[in-house]
């Protein structure tokens, strides 16, 4: 199994982020977790639960199983494949699989899901095939986000796009008319309240990203997170608070916040001048 995303300064990193959301209530060493260093902390008269991981675990197990689910999901598709081939239907079926969020699974010192955008949480699969496309089986470097499988679905099937949303289609890249590796200069993702268990403060944060530099700001608590992917894909070194990245970090956080404002929605179309 892949190792996780783990280095022993994330263990000092994480403190900072104890009036933030997330499932894990603090992070432990993956690597001593599986010997049982974690049950100091105590899980509870309950033990672990969906709400609260465990401390004390066995990551390369974990990291297993979770193939395993993988796998067990890859079965299943392959299953509905094979029904659309024997009814002839699938020169004439769309298909697009996806997923909402990953999991912690180490990463960091963490499992589970809450308010983080690291890479194991926000990069998730995307993968669509259109019938008859020139471009069949490749594979795209492109910023793209959920929001635009919508438009692309509409476009796809000659239908309107409704001006509101907030998704750009990725018909043309589908279709083999446009690049495959261009399509946003950026993509955002937003957090806010979707925890609900005891304890959960209903924390506000959004990510920004340009493909290279990622910015997380934790809105209500007045902290957030710098990360240059070219040198530091794994996201361990924060340059945050880097005197030598300030106006890098003031440049981002204006892209951020405009980039924000455009997600807030334009509201309806205007037909009139005033």
């Amino acid at each position: 199994m892949p190792n996780p995303a783990f280095k022993p300064i994330d263990l000092e990193h994480q403190k900072k982020f104890e009036k933030v959301d997330q499932q894990a209530k603090f992070a432990v060493n993956p690597w001593r977790a599986a010997h049982g260093v974690g049950e100091a902390h105590n899980d509870g008269p309950a033990g672990p639960t969906h709400e609260t991981p465990p401390t004390s675990f066995n990551i390369w197990e974990m990291r297993a199983a979770y193939h395993a689910e993988v796998a067990q999901v890859d079965d299943l598709v392959g299953r509905v494949l094979e029904v659309l081939t024997e009814t002839g239907q699938l020169d004439r079926t769309i298909i697009v699989f996806m997923s909402d969020h990953g999991d912690m699974m180490g990463d960091h010192g963490l499992l589970y899901k809450g308010c983080r955008f690291y890479e194991g949480v926000v990069h998730v699969p995307l993968i669509i095939s259109v019938p008859g496309s020139l471009v069949h089986g490749s594979v795209s470097n492109a910023l793209v986000e959920l929001v635009d499988i919508a438009p692309t679905l509409l476009s796809l099937s000659g239908l309107e796009i409704p001006k509101a949303m907030q998704g750009l289609s990725l018909d043309q890249m589908l279709l083999g008319n446009t690049s495959l590796d261009c399509h946003k200069h950026y993509v955002v993702s937003e957090y806010y309240n979707s925890l609900r268990f005891q304890g959960s403060r209903g924390t506000r944060a959004s990510m920004y990203y340009d493909g290279r530099y990622k910015l997380n700001v934790y809105h209500d608590v007045g902290i957030g997170e710098l990360f240059d992917h070219q040198k530091d894909p794994n996201e361990h070194y924060d340059l945050w608070n880097s005197v030598h990245h300030r106006d890098l970090k003031a440049c981002l956080l204006e892209s951020s916040f405009s980039a924000m404002m455009v997600r807030s929605g334009s509201g309806p179309e205007r037909i009139e001048d005033y």
